[in-house]
């Protein structure tokens, strides 16, 4: 018999459960998201829609994602309704597509992310740089795998630069399960990883793989230019044989940062000890002459590739600020506004009172 233990449920996950105090619920995990609605472990398996509280109550961030526990009210049938959202222990966020400071949470409740690049035409330091800077501030522990070894003839000189990001990886050729073992092991019983990347990188393959199944439906790429088509069309979380947990996910296209200008002094170590020694403290290093950031690319200290994502990540942040900043002053000339107009409106019902004698 399955329990809901199974799906990683801990002695603190009982605790917020208990907290939330929501009669006539039981604690379950969201194990898929289908758009229109979610399928959620009980540790038996509903289909399961929001209640109309949490729906309008909630900011979009905090609707329930996959990998989320959630407090739910079982109906007739396999149906039932989510009415509440534990905490989260970590989550994967990135900046909205298509917005100026709203938030997507990809997945949550995750401990390894597995970030899969193909060792064709889809390797790309730089979008290295971004996941490790979005996960480790996530406090989510950052695998590179990188797929498709067979097919790379320079994979050697590929992989020079990852050293300079400091991230643990593995290389993989999934259809034949050269790598696979390794990525088994690394995810404990009842831990939870998820794979994260582009399309036809191997994502659903690797999944398969470590299922011992075919349970996600895979496609063939593009031979001109490795391009592969959105065959994962939704999020989902599979219990593996061993015990751990793994997240299949939709390819994503650009990971938009999310997160505060500060963060990157923590994934950036190296180049923020290197700006100490700047002759200015506002120093852009760009275009000072007394830059000993620069001074490192130059001597080789450095790398080109990890000062552009650097300073690339800081524009972006800049950006988010202050567009975060721009709607706060917004949101709060609006509630002044709200806020004037009803004592106008109390002054004059008081007012209209006193007139008729009220």
């Amino acid at each position: 018999m399955i329990e809901i233990d199974t799906y990683g449920y801990t002695i603190e996950d009982q605790a917020a459960f208990d907290a939330l105090a929501i009669h006539d619920t039981v604690p379950g995990r969201v194990i898929a998201d289908y758009g229109g609605f979610l399928r959620v472990a009980a540790p038996n398996e509903y289909e399961a829609e929001l209640s109309g509280t949490l729906l309008h109550s909630a900011e979009p961030h905090m609707l329930p994602k996959v990998g989320d526990w959630v407090a739910l009210q079982l109906g007739g049938g396999n149906k039932a309704t989510i009415r509440g959202v534990l905490p989260r222990r970590s989550e994967i966020s990135r900046k909205a597509p298509g917005t100026a400071h709203g938030r997507q949470v990809l997945a949550s409740n995750v401990d390894i992310a597995f970030v899969v690049q193909a060792l064709d035409q889809d390797f790309s330091l730089m979008r290295l740089e971004r996941y490790r800077y979005q996960l480790t501030e996530s406090n989510i522990t950052p695998i590179f795998i990188f797929n498709k070894a067979d097919k790379a003839y320079d994979s050697l000189d590929m992989l020079e630069g990852v050293a300079t990001i400091g991230s643990e990886y593995i290389v993989a050729t999934a259809t034949d399960g050269k790598g696979v073992e390794e990525i088994r092991v690394k995810i404990a019983n009842r831990k939870t990883a998820v794979f994260l990347g582009s399309s036809g990188v191997g994502k659903s393959t690797l999944t398969n793989a470590l299922l011992g199944d075919e349970r996600q439906k895979v496609a063939e790429v593009r031979a001109s230019d490795s391009t592969g088509r959105h065959t994962t069309s939704h999020r989902e979380l599979f219990v593996l044989p061993s015990g751990g947990m793994i997240i299949d996910t939709p390819g994503i296209r650009e990971l938009q940062l999310w997160g505060e200008e500060e963060f990157l002094q923590r994934s950036f170590e190296d180049i923020e000890s290197l700006a100490d020694k700047c002759e200015f403290r506002n120093c852009s290093h760009v275009k000072e002459v007394h830059c000993a950031v620069k001074k490192a690319v130059v001597a080789g200290i450095l790398s080109t590739v990890r000062l552009a994502s650097y300073l690339k990540f800081k524009t972006e942040l800049q950006a988010q600020a202050y567009a975060k900043a721009s709607l706060s002053a917004k949101q709060k000339k609006q509630r002044a506004h709200r806020a004037k107009k009803q004592i106008q409106l109390d002054e004059k019902l008081h007012d209209d009172g006193e007139l008729y004698g009220e």
